[in-house]
């Protein structure tokens, strides 16, 4: 990947409150859910991170088939990119610290610690987004 190509898709990403990730749920269909995008506002790469609660449903499609795709949209500029990796759950504290804001006690969250807090750590492994009318697509390597 070119670093026009890579701040092209970071542009995008950084623009978005707001990200879709597409599980596959029991009966093997596409689930399709918001995410928060506030720990990737500043992202310098596409090993992107979210928050959630431990014990919810995505959770348990994830430890099933952690294969994901990732839709950023950007409603201001029509922009938007698909990225397609693996959500990884992190268990290591320090990097849960690492991540962690108090702004995220308002979700009900004590801390890094907390055993209700999900980190999840995107891992990508290739992207597709237009330019131009073309399709612009490849593997991360």
């Amino acid at each position: 990947m070119t670093i026009e190509v890579l701040n092209h898709i970071l542009g995008i990403v950084h623009s978005c409150p707001f990200v879709y990730m597409a599980t596959i749920n029991q009966e093997k269909y596409p689930e399709i859910r918001h995410l928060m995008n506030t720990m990737n506002e500043k992202a310098e790469n596409l090993y992107l991170h979210f928050l959630t609660g431990i014990y919810s449903p995505k959770m348990e499609q994830l430890k099933k088939n952690p294969k994901i795709c990732l839709y950023f949209y950007d409603p201001q500029t029509h922009r938007s990119v698909r990225l397609f990796g693996q959500m990884k759950i992190e268990d290591n504290i320090v990097e849960r610290g690492n991540y962690w804001n108090d702004s995220y006690k308002m979700f009900g969250y004590t801390g890094p610690d907390d055993p209700n807090w999900g980190l999840m750590a995107f891992i990508p492994d290739g992207y597709k987004y237009y330019s131009g009318g073309e399709i612009v697509s490849d593997k991360i390597k």
